[in-house]
């Protein structure tokens, strides 16, 4: 049987028989077999935007070609691991795919979360919303999936090295419910709707294996002898010691208790750049109509963009766009204010939100160098202070055209997909000079690029965009001083995102391994 690949060209409301049809008259062929390796969108000119579709073409009416091998990711079996223990701390990301490699491995493999499951995290959510009083250790940070379960889901990664692991994770996320689409779809997205089903079924694949899950139990000392951890101390749900071979740590990016309880024991951490901003929020269709030229397209759910400029301040750029989606309260506890963007998979809500953000040190602000621990300090002090703008979840914001001129809001859209209140304000008292001048000159280059841009409103402190600080590795991907403790994933400061975390993961798991 021979094999080809085709690039073609369709329109954005195809169906799989013009697909088909496509593919026979390209080639002339009257049996074949075929799949999309891969789909974008082509919006360059918007009187013709169409899919780009390159098709992989199996057939016995083809002479030569064979179809390509995919390189499979390498996991010891059943039997490398037995009689050892691994624990991991954390059920993001990272956490759920190192924890399924040791099970798969053959360890005995417990997973320690200080959230909760998903279904009760959703409850929690709900009330939240309502009355505004944060539960402790839930809500949209932490739980089971992490913080990526309520966000866009987004599966894009700018991480060229890890196509082996990548390939596998979303294997496992197909298995576990995801649409077969992921695996072809340049810019791949789960939405929210849709990882709430998802990461259950990966945890459920996780214990059929024989893993283990703590949920309510947060990690609060190890004890270690002789450059190794020994043992886990843990309060809540499961309080107590527990021991084993290798202890992996996987701290989302909101988890500045845990790192604390890391570096306070010999964890070796250094503070490291990130970036900040607020939330810049349109209506679904007015972005639409910038993008496409219409405010709807047959087949394509809501518009996206990416934005980066740069001046003589700094560079501006847009981070984790969400078309249809909403303005989250993402704070890791009450007292706090960090907003975030989820949407879920039809992305159909009336309003599109992005975080508009400039990178940041810290250093900046201090004139010193600063340790970890004061890096978190001076972060929550941050978040502190838009909480206590209003003593509430109520948000500051300001109109994009504002902030552009550099002039106080006097009005803007009180209609919001915030569920809480936006509150008129004025950036520059809540934010670093350099920073506001800096975003301020950013969003006039993105005004520039999409012409409705200043339209929209700004609100929140968007300050998660990564960890602020990064874990020392040592060779062997082991967080010095210890030989057989890692920390992997968005807290360790080595990845972000939902792709990368879970790969850092599988590799710092991999690595873990090769000390036996």
């Amino acid at each position: 049987m021979g094999y080809c690949e085709i690039e073609l060209k369709l329109p954005t409301d195809h169906d799989e028989i013009q697909l088909k049809r496509k593919i026979q008259k390209e080639l002339n062929l009257t049996n074949f077999n075929h799949f999309i390796s891969r789909k974008s969108l082509d919006a360059r000119n918007k009187r013709k935007i169409h899919w780009l579709i390159r098709a992989g073409v199996e057939s016995n009416e083809l002479s030569t070609g064979e179809k390509p091998h995919e390189e499979m990711l390498q996991v010891p079996d059943r039997f490398f691991g037995k009689g050892k223990k691994a624990v991991v701390t954390g059920c993001g990301p990272a956490g759920i795919f190192a924890a399924l490699i040791f099970q798969m491995a053959g360890f005995e493999t417990t997973i320690i979360e200080k959230g909760k499951p998903v279904d009760e995290r959703s409850k929690d959510i709900i009330n939240f919303e309502k009355t505004g009083q944060l539960p402790l250790n839930s809500g949209y940070p932490f739980g089971e999936g992490g913080a990526g379960t309520f966000s866009d889901g987004k599966l894009t990664s700018r991480t060229k090295a890890i196509s082996v692991e990548k390939n596998f994770i979303f294997r496992e996320l197909i298995a576990a419910g995801a649409p077969q689409e992921i695996g072809y779809m340049t810019h791949p997205h789960l939405g929210s709707d849709n990882l709430k089903k998802i990461v259950p079924s990966i945890i459920e694949k996780f214990k059929s294996l024989g893993g283990e899950v703590f949920y309510k139990t947060e990690v609060i000392s190890f004890t270690h002898k002789n450059g190794r951890v020994v043992s886990v101390e843990t309060k809540g749900k499961r309080p107590g010691s527990i021991d084993a071979d290798i202890f992996l740590f996987a701290p989302g990016h909101s988890s500045y208790d845990l790192y604390r309880t890391l570096i306070r024991n010999g964890v070796e951490f250094e503070s490291k750049p990130f970036a900040i901003g607020f939330r810049v929020e349109h209506e679904r269709e007015e972005i639409n109509l910038s993008q496409w030229g219409v405010k709807e397209l047959p087949g394509i759910k809501g518009a996206e963009y990416r934005l980066t400029s740069k001046c003589d301040s700094g560079s501006v750029f847009t981070f984790c766009m969400c078309p249809g989606g909403r303005i989250v309260q993402a704070s890791p506890k009450q007292g706090l204010s960090v907003v975030n963007g989820m949407s879920d998979y039809f992305r159909d809500g009336k309003f599109s939100n992005s975080a508009v953000v400039t990178p940041f040190k810290i250093e900046d602000v201090s004139k010193r160098a600063v340790y970890p621990l004061e890096a978190l300090e001076i972060i929550e002090n941050m978040e502190r202070k838009f909480f206590e703008f209003n003593n509430s979840f109520d948000i500051p914001a300001m109109t994009v055209k504002n902030i552009i001129n550099k002039r106080e809001s006097s009005s803007f859209p009180l209609e919001s997909s915030y569920s809480f209140k936006l509150i008129n304000s004025d950036f520059r008292e809540l934010m670093p000079q350099k920073i506001f001048a800096t975003l301020s000159e950013g969003l006039k280059v993105f005004n520039r690029k999409i012409s409705c841009f200043e339209n929209g409103v700004a609100a929140g402190f968007e300050s998660k965009t990564s960890a602020p600080v990064k874990s020392l590795r040592s060779a062997d991907l082991s967080a010095p001083p210890f030989e057989n403790l890692f920390v992997s994933g968005e807290g360790s400061g080595h990845a972000g995102g939902i792709i990368s975390s879970a790969a850092d993961g599988i590799k710092v798991a991999l690595a873990a391994m090769r000390s036996f």
